[in-house]
């Protein structure tokens, strides 16, 4: 007998739909709301009502919230460009085989376009011109495989020094907002789905050390030195909802000894929806600390401290210049990218041992490698018109 997607004959269909009809609504949404997203978008065919249902911005939104709680809903995994696509790794794969991850799927992706940041299920994508300055923007969630039409973007000034770029959430305006710019050219924010431009007028002291900003609690962030004093860090701080820049002040840290060549290689991340930050100290080892509380100074907690030595294997003959954190486990693995000066390599820690593993990723692609968490938003719940967007590789 022929099958179909839920596993079941036609005959054992035609029971199970007669079945679900007699449940209420209510039931049935509560039933899928508690499905991952790659599984649950698959359901989309077996009536109307479900398709409805699934395709809905209030589906999404609760599908969302519950799914942040339950990050084994999310199936978190590491993306980034390669040479062969967009390319997604599984973090539990990783973990699980660091000498062999399994890839989860290659989205073939024409060389021109880039990844600009993910956030909520949705990857911001970028197009670049022949001279390799961006010339548009969208948004496009993997699961789903929907995205919005290219957006016409025009960065003004040069793409470099303190040109900034960043894309998130704004959990106040329930929007979500990319931001690009420099302090000299000014800084504009496109909120997607409005289809107009905000241009912000601020002056700061700060000079952002990282292009990308890392969202976290509605914000982005940047480790930035202050334009007087090189020396003398902050983490400058793009709020999304009231479209303003403040400074945050870093853990502290004894500096009596360090060699202050290295502060220049501070690198932020993100670890359980908090800030953290990993200092190179004299080029001899590296800590890393987590935010607990966003905004909060007093709330910096050392996670862990690594040698230098652990970081780098001797067949390298590279110097390790800092690493960014990705990810962490409820055992407190954590999953980071290390940064040499020829190279970029996932490498895997534990917070409370000091243990190491090297993974067997190396691509030139991870410098700029996200995690993404699967999720039911659509482009087209921001008013977007959307199509199917990526196709795999065999």
């Amino acid at each position: 007998m022929r099958g179909n997607l839920l596993g079941t004959t036609d005959k054992r269909h035609k029971h199970l739909s007669s079945t679900l009809r007699i449940l209420p609504d209510d039931i049935i949404a509560e039933i899928l709301v508690r499905v991952p997203a790659s599984s649950v978008v698959k359901f989309k065919i077996v009536c109307k009502s479900w398709n409805a249902l699934i395709s809905s911005p209030r589906f999404a939104s609760d599908h969302l919230h519950r799914s942040t709680a339950d990050p084994t809903m999310t199936r978190p995994r590491l993306v980034f460009r390669s040479d062969r696509g967009f390319e997604f790794f599984s973090v539990q794969s990783v973990y699980k085989n660091p000498s062999a991850p399994t890839e989860d799927a290659c989205f073939q992706m024409d060389d021109d376009v880039h990844i600009l940041g993910s956030c909520n299920g949705l990857i911001c994508l970028t197009l670049l011109n022949r001279n390799r300055r961006w010339e548009s923007i969208r948004l496009w969630n993997p699961c789903t495989r929907l995205a919005s039409d290219w957006l016409k973007i025009r960065p003004e000034g040069p793409m470099f020094g303190d040109y900034i770029y960043g894309f998130g959430y704004d959990y106040v305006h329930d929007n979500y907002k990319f931001l690009e710019g420099s302090l000299a050219h000014r800084y504009k924010v496109h909120t997607f789905g409005s289809n107009s431009w905000t241009t912000i007028i601020q002056d700061h002291p700060f000079y952002p050390l990282q292009v990308i900003g890392k969202f976290v609690n509605g914000t982005l962030n940047w480790a930035a030195r202050t334009r007087n004093n090189c020396f003398k860090w902050v983490i400058l701080s793009f709020d999304l909802a009231n479209e303003s820049f403040c400074p945050m002040s870093l853990p502290n840290r004894d500096h009596s000894d360090y060699n202050y060549s290295s502060v220049f290689f501070t690198m932020l991340g993100v670890l359980r929806n908090n800030l953290c930050v990993c200092f190179n100290e004299n080029y001899s080892r590296l800590v890393l600390w987590e935010m607990k509380e966003h905004g909060v100074q007093e709330s910096w907690t050392k996670l862990v401290t690594i040698s230098s030595e652990l970081l780098v294997p001797r067949r390298y003959g590279s110097q390790l210049l800092s690493y960014r954190a990705l990810y962490i486990m409820e055992n407190d693995d954590v999953l980071a990218v290390s940064y040499y000066s020829d190279a970029c390599k996932l490498v895997m820690f534990n917070a409370n041992v000091g243990q190491l593993t090297h993974t067997n990723l190396c691509e030139p692609g991870l410098h700029s490698c996200y995690v993404y968490h699967e999720s039911l938003v659509s482009p087209s719940h921001l008013g977007l018109p959307c199509f199917l967007y990526g196709s795999t590789t065999d």
